[in-house]
């Protein structure tokens, strides 16, 4: 009798650990799959060269506000980059008015003349000041909000070589954004041009997830250039990106921070045609594949003054260099070569 009283204890006891944690496990996943939801959106950059389109896939075009990380895996054979914007207001009223999505109410009034403008002057028809004049002027009259107040550089995803994956996380308040991607094709026609444009909503629901923890602290500032706290050592790290200040270049952008793998820091000609390939208003520049010895790594796209992005990068041994897509960043103390040892 002692023996079966002790058989049957055995038995519900079993069940009862069995039920428990039969019950643990879809509350486990549930709640893993809700934080992915709120925290992680994956993008992924295709090209369809059929249609002759280079487009992003979303994980979701809704998130949550706070701290969100953007995982971009660059599927196409051409560098590709991320950048937010954020829309004023002002533009999301002008939408409404003109019965247009957010979407299409970007593209026909900035994305779409940017293009047009940009033609004649790469085919050499306009010096740049008339091209720029031309530009704010049709811009202007199509989307003044994009002005004035001005739609805001919120960070996103730095360049990113083909086959390659870089994360970086940015903190978003609700409101509406567009992402593009400005790399060019061997036509000089930008990727947000003919795809690579989206619209992302972030919604009024703030999500539980922490500001990240950093390994190292980069500065980026137009007087100082970029700065980093500790040298970088090889293995995983989460490099805190601060914008001390921020300002029109001649190329009617801010700065910005990338990391860069070489072949050899020391190769004078390799860091003068990156530089190069990295200022829009060339013939040829920021088409398709940054030079031969130079892999994109990652970073964080233009912010306005204060802006803060968290660069998750994993390092092996070798030459490397942050960089600012801005004309001649050398000069500005924004091309900084370093080695990784061994």
């Amino acid at each position: 009798m002692d023996i079966i009283t002790s058989l049957k204890r055995l038995t519900v006891f079993s069940l009862t650990v069995a039920i428990a944690l039969l019950s643990t496990i879809p509350i486990t996943a549930c709640n893993e799959a809700e934080t992915e939801r709120q925290g992680t959106v994956e993008v992924t950059a295709t090209h369809d060269a059929e249609e002759n389109k280079h487009l992003f896939k979303l994980s979701s075009n809704e998130i949550s506000s706070g701290w969100t990380t953007f995982q971009f895996q660059n599927a196409s054979g051409y560098d590709h980059f991320f950048l937010i914007w954020q829309i004023p207001e002002e533009g999301i009223k002008a939408a409404r008015s003109a019965n247009e999505s957010i979407l299409d109410h970007w593209f026909r009034g900035i994305t779409q003349p940017f293009q047009k403008e940009f033609n004649p002057y790469i085919e050499g028809e306009l010096e740049f000041k008339e091209f720029t004049d031309s530009l704010v002027a049709t811009i202007s009259g199509k989307a003044p909000w994009f002005f004035d107040p001005g739609a805001q550089t919120m960070g996103g995803p730095g360049f990113t070589a083909a086959g390659e994956t870089s994360k970086t996380t940015v903190h978003l308040e609700p409101g509406e954004y567009i992402v593009e991607c400005y790399v060019k094709n061997e036509e000089e026609v930008f990727h947000s041009y003919i795809g690579m444009l989206e619209h992302i909503s972030v919604i009024d629901e703030t999500s539980d997830i922490e500001e990240p923890e950093p390994t190292k602290t980069l500065t980026i500032s137009s007087t100082d250039g970029i700065e980093l706290n500790q040298p970088l050592t090889e293995g995983s790290h989460t490099i805190e990106i601060l914008f001390k200040d921020q300002k029109t270049y001649a190329h009617l952008q801010g700065h910005n921070v990338q990391l860069v793998k070489l072949n050899n820091k020391e190769d004078e000609e390799l860091l003068a045609n990156l530089s190069t390939w990295m200022d829009w208003r060339q013939a040829g520049s920021l088409v398709n594949r940054a030079p031969e010895g130079a892999t994109f790594m990652g970073g964080t796209m233009e912010m306005t003054e204060g802006g803060k992005a968290y660069f998750h990068v994993d390092l092996t041994p070798g030459d490397y260099a942050w960089i600012a897509e801005i004309p001649n960043p050398a000069d500005h103390n924004m091309l900084k070569t370093f080695t990784i040892a061994e």
